[in-house]
């Protein structure tokens, strides 16, 4: 028996179309961006604002760009700043990632060139699950080759060559990407490039670092303990079982404290000189350590004791047997590069960072990527940050402008894929470079 509808015309089964992204058997609408194939809401949601094409005359996505113009995006909190560790090509990835009400991410991936062309490329992902953020990092690090990369983990420690263990991690204090107020970066002798910091009692830096495998790391500090008095730190590591664990210093910590012998200087006085330290040491293990249950992000921290002492390093190593109070004498370790290719930036260094790029970009005519003008909102408003003084174009060295035949020869093949540029002022290069 034939059935009707209510307007009396007899039912017809809806045939079903498959969408050409997933193969679903949902797809809908049709993508002007892909060339008119069909896909389905999923992938239209997916996609949008992602490919080139996904504009205003897509009729699904048309209502979104007006409600978006009339209705500014929301101002999520930074979750996160990362810049690539690789300044050998004059090109750098930053990333300015924001959190979501729902916990994900709103974040930018921008490609910028600072020796030639500015803003290259961008990419955003309005919602990315946070576990996904360290993966996207390292594929695009492999992709672009962002890692400064060590030969067989050598070294150098003021012109001596020093063998790296594998698996060691070398933080410089004053590079936290969180600092407490009460924690000061100070400038004095012997640190690493002049600088370490003052911590005032209980007063925490925070240090992001990528742990590449689990097991036990051994933790050691440069530090400088004027006196008796003012020679402790408590390091600790989030998600971590601390061994000896000091309580009075939180979840996590490790309380490392000068004694008489620990230095290998010609005094053999753990007070007045720096020296590497590596804590309580007892009849169970050699020095104390981390246990990392499993590899990837972890937050490494330093919080004051007393103020005064003065840290400079942080090192973790998986071999018990390294000791860089013997292998340097006391001095600096270069900080080595890790598989991952990312470093934290503050919010403020990277707006600095994108001003300059856009400025460059703007100056040289080359074109600003969609992306970056479409999602602008979330490196912020760019319009209070400084200018870069002097001329736009630096000496890859040591940061002072080159002189302008050089910043005209630059610019005047700035959009030539063919042609790379090194050019160095005439204080690094020598007066005929």
């Amino acid at each position: 028996m034939a059935r009707f509808n209510p307007f009396g015309l007899p039912w017809r089964r809806l045939k079903k179309n498959r969408c050409r992204t997933c193969r679903t058997d949902n797809g809908k609408r049709v993508c002007p961006a892909l060339s008119g194939v069909l896909i389905c809401p999923a992938c239209c949601q997916a996609k949008r604002a992602k490919i080139p094409g996904c504009d205003e005359r897509c009729r699904y996505y048309m209502p979104l760009i007006r409600t978006s113009k009339i209705h500014p995006p929301p101002e999520y909190p930074i979750y996160k700043c990362l810049i690539s560790s690789s300044k050998r090509t004059g090109m750098q990835s930053v990333i300015v990632a924001r959190e979501r009400p729902d916990g994900n991410l709103k974040a930018m991936f921008l490609l910028i060139d600072l020796w030639k062309r500015g803003i290259r490329d961008c990419f955003v992902d309005a919602n990315l699950p946070k576990a996904h953020l360290d993966r996207f990092c390292e594929k695009l690090g492999k992709s672009y080759d962002l890692a400064d990369h060590l030969p067989e983990n050598e070294v150098k420690a003021e012109g001596n060559l020093i063998e790296m263990p594998h698996n060691t991690i070398v933080v410089e204090a004053e590079s936290a990407m969180q600092m407490d107020d009460g924690v000061n970066i100070i400038e004095v002798d012997g640190a690493s490039d002049g600088k370490a910091i003052d911590s005032a009692t209980g007063a925490r830096t925070v240090h992001e670092i990528n742990i590449p495998k689990a097991g036990k790391w051994y933790v050691w500090i440069r530090a400088f303990f004027p006196e008796r008095s003012k020679d402790s730190y408590w390091i600790g590591m989030d998600d971590a079982e601390p061994h000896p664990w000091d309580s009075a210093g939180g979840p996590g910590a490790i309380k490392i404290y000068a004694e008489q012998g620990d230095s290998d200087s010609k005094t053999d006085s753990a007070w007045g000189v720096w020296y590497w330290d590596s804590g309580v040491k007892s009849a169970s293990f050699s020095n104390a350590f981390f246990d990392v249950k499993k590899r990837g992000k972890y937050r490494l921290w330093s919080k004051g004791r007393e103020p005064g002492s003065i840290l400079d390093q942080i090192l973790l190593t998986m071999d018990e047997k390294f000791n860089p109070e013997e292998a340097t004498d006391g001095a600096t370790l270069p900080v080595p590069a890790t598989v991952y290719p990312f470093e934290p930036i503050r919010f403020a260094e990277c707006q600095a960072l994108i001003r300059y790029a856009l400025d460059m970009a703007t100056e040289i005519k080359t074109e600003i990527p969609w992306e970056f003008e479409y999602w602008r909102s979330i490196v912020g408003d760019l319009s209070n940050v400084p200018a870069m003084e002097g001329s736009l174009y630096k000496c890859p060295k040591c940061g002072e402008d080159l002189p302008e035949p050089a910043v005209d020869l630059m610019k005047e093949h700035a959009q030539s894929d063919d042609i790379q540029f090194y050019i160095l002022c005439r204080k690094c290069g020598g007066e005929f470079d």
